[in-house]
Order: C-alpha cells, then structure tokens, then sequence
C-alpha cells in the first residue's frame, strides 16, 4: 500500500520503478528472440525516459494576444487617368502612288515634261518655225555646183523640236525652188526623207540627210515641210524655208 504521506516526487519514482520492474519480469520470464528482446529494452527505456522527464501539470501558457484587424474595404474615388502613349502599337498607313517619267533626250528622267525644256536646244529667229508646242529648224544646207548657174543640193541639217502633248513620227519633204509659184506648191516634193524614228514629248532631234536635189539658177530657195506620219493618217505640222545663193 502506498505510503500517503510520501512527497510526488518520491511517489513518481516508485511508479517508474514498479513499471521497470514489472516489464522486467516480463522479459527475463518469457522466451523472445535476441533481437525482439533489444528491441523491447530499448522501448521500455524510452518510456521511462520520457515519464521521468515530463512535468506533472503542463497548462496552456496565456498571455497577450494581438489579433490583426481585418483591411477595410476600399474604395477608390475617380479620378482621370494619363495616358502612356509609348506603350500604345505604331500604326503605319502604306499608300501607293504610280509615278510616270518622262525620259529628256539628254537621258534625264523628269515626272513633267516641262522640265525637259532646260535641255531642248534654243530656238533661232531665223529659219525656224513652230505650230502647236513642235519646231522645225533648218540649221544649214550644203550644195555644189553643176554649171555656171546650177548645181546640187547634197545635204540638210535640220532640228526638230517636240515640246507638245504627242509622240511625233516625222517625215520630212524637201523642195527647192527659185520662185514659190502655184505649179511649184502643187508639184511634189524633190526628196522625201523618212527617219523612222519617233520624237517624244519634251525631246529633239538633229539631223544631217544626204539629198540630191537639182536646181538651175544662182538664187534658190529649200523649204522643209515637217509631217507627223503616223500610222493611220498623216498631217502636215510646220514648213520653214531658207535662201541660199551661187554666188
């Protein structure tokens, strides 16, 4: 019978102990394999170990608690907002545009045929005619002479100048007269030079033709007549004429 006036202490100890040597006994009193027996001695001296070391009373421990408050609501008021504009996606606009050159005889690509103007030759006072933006220029006649009062027109230097609206395909009629008659204008002309070529707008052309044209008389006159020979029907555009003398 437990002793009623022994302290907790001393009663605590006498509980262990009883508890040791009851599973003692029941160790060393019944047969276990060597390794189940270790195990058993560790369990038990961990028991005791653990009854030894915990206090007789645990509490909770109290003290001051801080509870944290609960975020209230918000509510934003309204306000206007800046826009960052380099955040904002580039847009870009593609148009396209068709451009048309004109090619100056100079070789010069301009988008207006007026600009072609400052490469177009000069136009002279004198042997040189226009009609409707085209000039026609006799620059020199060359000739030789046959008899005393005849002789041979060999050669015509001549410039055509197209500052029109239309391509022009020229062919050029020559004649050479010593007085300018009705029977002369009717008669058909000496030489036909056709260049086969095609005069642009905002282009010219100069050229030297070799002709043989006979003339009797020591004054004489060559005129030019300059017709657009295009494909379907041809038109007579300027005629420029020039004096030249045996003498």
């Amino acid at each position: 019978m437990p002793d009623p006036f022994a302290k907790p202490e001393e009663k605590k100890t006498m509980s262990i102990l009883k508890r040791v040597l009851k599973v003692t006994k029941v160790v060393f009193t019944t047969k276990f394999p060597m390794n189940l027996m270790f195990l058993i001695i560790i369990i038990v001296l961990s028991v005791v170990g653990f009854e030894y070391m915990q206090p007789e009373d645990v509490s909770t421990p109290t003290g001051n608690v801080i509870m944290e408050e609960e975020c209230p609501e918000c509510v934003c008021e309204e306000a206007e907002c800046e826009q960052d504009c380099d955040l904002c996606p580039i847009k870009t606009k593609v148009e396209t545009k068709n451009v048309i050159y004109y090619e100056c005889k100079g070789g010069e690509l301009v988008t207006d045929l007026e600009d072609c103007e400052d490469n177009l030759p000069d136009i002279p006072d004198e042997y040189a005619g226009t009609v409707e933006g085209v000039s026609l220029i006799i620059d020199n006649i060359e000739y030789e002479g046959d008899e005393e009062d005849s002789g041979f027109v060999t050669r015509v230097d001549y410039t055509i100048i197209n500052k029109g609206d239309l391509p022009l395909v020229p062919k050029v009629e020559v004649k050479v007269y010593e007085d300018w008659t009705l029977k002369v204008k009717k008669t058909v002309a000496n030489k036909v030079v056709n260049p086969e070529i095609v005069v642009n707008p905002g282009e010219y052309v100069t050229r030297k033709d070799r002709v043989r044209i006979y003339f009797k008389g020591t004054d004489q006159t060559l005129r030019l007549l300059l017709v657009n020979s295009l494909p379907t029907i041809e038109q007579d555009v300027v005629a420029v004429t020039r004096e030249f003398s045996m003498d």
